[in-house]
Parts: structure tokens; C-alpha cells; sequence
């Protein structure tokens, strides 16, 4: 095999990549998210709808799952539109050396995803198409619903297979069976599975209190006008008739997304509260079966970007608990106070679980530079930081907080104590703030697992410079090679 360099730069080779794939994982993150809401959703309306003395059952989550299948017809058509450009002109054209090699290595599981994705747009398109047609059959439109999702999951888990290879090609084992039983590829699925409703949530919670404020302005508005017209005037009672028909809908919007806010907050801190098991369980197989990317991980260039991600989970569950305490305390509830509590422990473990464990990039640096000892003794070594038991300390902490936080906020709400549409602006903007942090994050998660195996696009195998496939073929005697390809 001929070696050339290949052409382009920084932007072309690396940018583009990075920001093409870090937003497509969050719109295929959200589509499969978003048909896992609208299940459940569809589920319990059509329950509640058996139930009761027919009708449309929980109009509230008829309306919630129908829009979760709108907005992912929308998100799909740029989504799969920026899919198809990555394969033909990223992949294609500038890393074409790299994917010619590679997928004649994981044909099969690229071939399964793309069928994946066809019957992908036959079922999306035709769910959202006729969703009103089958108001009557609702069990059809549920059964349609979950082909959908099991459809994306399948997607997802042989796109899946391609990763983890990369990662942990178990020195380029190509057999399928091999490829399949990956040992990352479990975990990576379940990490991903539980991630994208997570997300989802956090998706549903940021639009919904984006919704809630314009209704609450509209609300307002509409109050106004009528305190307006309530004064003695000739002309002002079209507008005050018009103000009395405004207010009850805008009101009863308002009710209606401060309770889709927090499904959708439940949903995103209570599937958040599984991660640090599963990313412990994802990181434990990349240290037996890549310790190089471990070690970079841990120890090496980006082991204080685990800081950025540790500190980003931490302050999911203080937003999602400092919510609760909001919404609670707007609505008068019994233990709103202890609420507050936890919101306040959350924080402090976080900044608990935030110290570096050196002061200085990486731990080689510490050692190069002879102060492998603690800072209170003159060295660069924070012993308070190590991820045991400090740090591991600090994450069942954040579990136990966080189940304490949504367990104490599920009570109140079954209690009915928490009424919709009395929760103040803070808390909406709580939740703003809630989606843009759990958005980074899976950007820093994505950073974090494509970095571990540089210089490598398939770990040991095929390096990012030139693209070139590596010498790991046993040598033959007398001295040659059964490749003639160059090491990295």
C-alpha cells in the first residue's frame, strides 16, 4: 500500500470532524431520546384513557408526545442531512485513506446502520404523517412508535460496534463475532441508552421553560389590559372582552409547560443518577483492554478534562435539585426548606469532587519537574484530589444527594402539592441553564473519548498522521516484515 500524505489542515482535518460528529451525537441522542418519551407518554395516555369512560385519555401527555414526534421530524431532516454530508465528504473524501481501510474491516456494521436509517425515515415519516389518522387507534400508533425506537436503538448499537473497535480493536481482531462482543461495546450502549433520555429531558425541560415564560408574559399582559378596563372608559370594552378570552388560555399554557419542565427534569436527573456507575464500568474495560488511553485519561494530557466533566455532572444535580427547591418554595410545600438544604451539599460536593489531584497538566510534568510530593510540603500533588477515595467518595455523595433531592420532590408531587403554573422566572431560567450544561458535557465526554487514542484513528492500528496503517505484523526471519507499511 502506497503512503501519501494527505492533503488539508487543522480546520479541514480536525474542526470539521469534531464539529460535525459532536453535534450529530446530540441530535441522534435526542431522536432516540424523544421516541423513548413519546412511549412512554402515548403509554400512559392510552392507559388513562382504557380507564376512564373513553375520550382522549391524558390530554397533557397526547399533546406531549405528539409534539416530541413533530420536533423529531424536524431535528431528523437536518440531522440525516448532515449525516449523509459527513460520510460523502468527510469521510469520502478528506480521511478517504482511513475509511476505505477501515470499513472494509466493519463493512457489515455500516451496511446494518444504513438499512437502519431507511426504515428509520419510512417510520418517522409515517408516524408524524398520520398521527391524527390513527386518534382511533391508538395501540396501532403505539406499536408504530416503539418499531421507531427499537429501529434507532439498533442504529445506534451498530454504530456503536464501529467505536469501540476503535477504541479497543483488541490488536485488530477483525472478526465480526469479536467485533460484536467488543469488551467496551456493553457498556458503551448502556451509557448512550440512558444518556440519550437523560438528554431528551434536558432537551424538553429548556424549551418547555422557554414556553413557560412567553405564556407567563402573555398572561401578564393580558391582566394588565383588563385592570386597564376595568377603569370607567366608552372605548375599552372590545379590549377588555378580548383580554377576559386571552387570559384563561395563555394561563392554562402556562400550566401546561411548567409541567412539561418537570417531566422533563425527572426524566434528565433521574437517569443521570445511573451514569457514574456505568461510566465506571465503561472506564474499568478501557483500562483492561486499552491501558495507553486510560492512562491519557487518567494520567496524561486530558486527565484534567475529567475535572471539566466531573464538575459539569455535579452541577446537573445542584440545577435539577436547586429547581425543586424553587418550584417547591413557590408552591408552599412542606420541606421546601431541606430541599434548599441539599441544593447547598450538592454544591459543596461538587467543589469537593472538582480538585485537581496535581497542580500542573499532567502527572508526567509532577514527576519531570521532581515534585511528586504534597502541596503543604512544597510539591505539586493534591492527595485530597485522588479519584480514591476522594473522588469516589464525592460521586456516591452526588447519587445519594440527588436521590434524596427527586425522591423528596416525587413525594410532594404525589401529595399534590406542587399545583402547575406557580413557579417563578428563576427557576425556568434554572432549567436554561440545566440544558446548556448537560449539552456540554456530552461535548466533553466526546472530546474525552476520540482524545484517548491519539495518535491512533484505530487504537495500535492505523495512526492520524498520513493515515497510515502500523507495523504490528510479527517479523518474518531474517530480519523483514509481512508489512511494508511504516510505524507511526
Amino acid at each position: 500500500m502506497t503512503l501519501n500524505p494527505v492533503g488539508g489542515n487543522l480546520v479541514t482535518n480536525g474542526l470539521l470532524v469534531a464539529i460535525v460528529i459532536l453535534a450529530h451525537i446530540q441530535i441522534s441522542a435526542y431522536l432516540i431520546g424523544a421516541s423513548t418519551l413519546a412511549i412512554i407518554s402515548e403509554s400512559v395516555s392510552l392507559v388513562r384513557q382504557r380507564r376512564g369512560a373513553g375520550g382522549l385519555g391524558d390530554a397533557r401527555h397526547d399533546r406531549l408526545a405528539h409534539g416530541l414526534v413533530k420536533t423529531s421530524v424536524y431535528v431528523f431532516s437536518f440531522g440525516s442531512a448532515l449525516a449523509i454530508f459527513f460520510m460523502v465528504f468527510v469521510l469520502s473524501s478528506v480521511w478517504g485513506k482511513f475509511f476505505v481501510t477501515f470499513q472494509s474491516v466493519t463493512f457489515w456494521s455500516f451496511f446494518l446502520e444504513a438499512l437502519a436509517f431507511f426504515v428509520e425515515v419510512a417510520l418517522i415519516y409515517t408516524v408524524y404523517a398520520n398521527w391524527q389518522r390513527l386518534a382511533n387507534h391508538r395501540r396501532a400508533r403505539l406499536g408504530l412508535l416503539i418499531l421507531l425506537n427499537l429501529d434507532m436503538w439498533w442504529q445506534m448499537w451498530f454504530i456503536d460496534v464501529v467505536a469501540s473497535f476503535m477504541l479497543t480493536p483488541n490488536g485488530g481482531d477483525v472478526n465480526y463475532l469479536n467485533q460484536i462482543l467488543n469488551p467496551t461495546q456493553i457498556p458503551l450502549d448502556i451509557h448512550r441508552t440512558v444518556g440519550n433520555i437523560a438528554f431528551t429531558g434536558a432537551v424538553v425541560a429548556g424549551v418547555a421553560a422557554f414556553k413557560y415564560l412567553r405564556a407567563t408574559r402573555r398572561l401578564e399582559a393580558a391582566q394588565r389590559t383588563i385592570a386597564v378596563a376595568a377603569t370607567p372608559a366608552p372605548s375599552v370594552g372590545a379590549m377588555s372582552s378580548a383580554a377576559l378570552a386571552a387570559e384563561p388560555h395563555e394561563a392554562a399554557e402556562a400550566r401546561y409547560w411548567d409541567w412539561v419542565a418537570q417531566w422533563g427534569v425527572l426524566f434528565l436527573l433521574g437517569f443521570t443518577l445511573l451514569q457514574p456507575w456505568i461510566g465506571y464500568s465503561y472506564a474499568k474495560e478501557v483500562q483492561l483492554h486499552a491501558y495507553a488511553s486510560w492512562f491519557d485519561m487518567m494520567f496524561g494530557s486530558i486527565s484534567n478534562v475529567f475535572l471539566v466533566q466531573i464538575t459539569l455532572l455535579g452541577t446537573i444535580f445542584t440545577l435539577s435539585a436547586a429547581y425543586f427547591w424553587r418550584r417547591m418554595k413557590a408552591a408552599e410545600a412542606p420541606h421546601h426548606r431541606r430541599q434548599g438544604v441539599l441544593v447547598l451539599l450538592l454544591a459543596l460536593t461538587t467543589l469537593w469532587a472538582a480538585q485537581p489531584a496535581w497542580f500542573a497538566w499532567t502527572y508526567d510534568q509532577v514527576v519531570a519537574e521532581h515534585l511528586n510530593y504534597p502541596w503543604w510540603q512544597g510539591g505539586l500533588l493534591n492527595p485530597i484530589g485522588n479519584f480514591i477515595p476522594y473522588k469516589v467518595g464525592a460521586l456516591f455523595a452526588m447519587v445519594f444527594f440527588g436521590l434524596w433531592a427527586i425522591t423528596s420532590y416525587l413525594r410532594a408531587y404525589a401529595r399534590e402539592e406542587l399545583p402547575s403554573g406557580r413557579t417563578g422566572r428563576r427557576a425556568q431560567w434554572l432549567l436554561v441553564g440545566l440544558t446548556v450544561v448537560t449539552s456540554v458535557m456530552m461535548i466533553v465526554m466526546g472530546i474525552i473519548r476520540e482524545h484517548s487514542r491519539q495518535p491512533y484513528l484505530v487504537n495500535g492500528e492505523i495512526t492520524i498522521s498520513n493515515q497510515q496503517i502500523t507495523n504490528n505484523q510479527p517479523s518474518l526471519p531474517g530480519g523483514s516484515s509481512t508489512s511494508t507499511s511504516p510505524a507511526p
